[in-house]
């Protein structure tokens, strides 16, 4: 009778572990109007390989705007445009992007806590408006129109037989850190580019804005699109702001560009 009750009690341990297991996406700027879609897998000691069949997952961008989606996977990812209006969003627009792969393709165990790259996203056509994101599989149009949920396709458990259930949760957002980006941060005209420098970078605490000419204007956007600080002067302490990446918009003589910075 102990010998039951104790292969219960590891059988239940074992299924809530395995209940713990799956994925949700996230967004990451690769520069310019290049972004990449990750599966990130969730919290696990599990050290076996997860084997995907088949992922998909929705990208709203502002009415207007396009996109070209490249499988980083290798076998050509499906996207489906779709005009807001048609689904009484007529202030965006979206694509539906989805792959079946020919053979399911191993992501890095989810011990190793490794983000997997699904497609990258290039912006057409530079927008200095606007924004793209994720669609969140517990927003109002994911739980109306439900084809546009993420999921993923996948075998997760090492027990001998290949099983491809879905592993993203369909009731939640299903999504975990950067999930949108305003394309006002990029706001550059090829024609209209300063010389500048800015250092030191990384930094921890100042960082200087290194010009021949006299700077009017600074803006400091984090990822996600939100201005965080704003000054006219060329030594700027940011020392206040949380370490990450950010995104410096200079403006001199009326003309704008964007790098990058890391606050350590």
């Amino acid at each position: 009778m102990k010998k039951i009750i104790s292969l219960i009690i590891i059988l239940f341990l074992s299924l809530s572990l395995n209940a713990q297991d799956g994925y949700t996406y996230t967004l990451s700027h690769n520069g310019g109007y290049s972004f990449t879609i990750s599966a990130v897998p969730n919290a696990s000691p599990s050290n076996f390989a997860t084997s995907v069949q088949s992922y998909g997952f929705t990208i709203i961008l502002t009415d207007g705007i396009t996109a070209s989606i490249t499988s980083s996977l290798g076998n050509g990812a499906n996207d489906t445009f779709f005009d807001g209006t048609n689904v009484a969003q007529p202030t965006i627009d979206g694509y539906l992007i989805t792959e079946v792969l020919g053979s399911p393709i191993s992501l890095a165990a989810p011990s190793s806590g490794t983000n997997s790259a699904m497609v990258t996203v290039l912006v057409n056509g530079s927008p200095t408006t606007g924004s793209i994101s994720i669609l969140a599989n517990d927003s109002t149009l994911a739980t109306t129109v439900t084809a546009l949920k993420s999921f993923m396709a996948a075998d997760m458990v090492d027990d001998g037989m290949a099983m491809f259930p879905n592993v993203v949760d369909s009731n939640t957002s299903a999504l975990s850190g950067m999930t949108s980006f305003n394309f006002s941060t990029l706001d550059v005209n090829d024609s209209e580019l300063i010389e500048f420098s800015i250092y030191p970078n990384p930094t921890s605490d100042y960082i200087t804005i290194q010009s021949t000419k006299t700077v009017d204007n600074v803006e400091i956007y984090d990822l996600l699109g939100k201005l965080v600080m704003s000054s006219s002067k060329k030594h700027i302490d940011v020392k206040s702001l949380s370490s990450g990446a950010y995104l410096v918009k200079v403006k001199i003589d009326d003309k704008i560009t964007v790098k990058k910075i890391i606050k350590e």
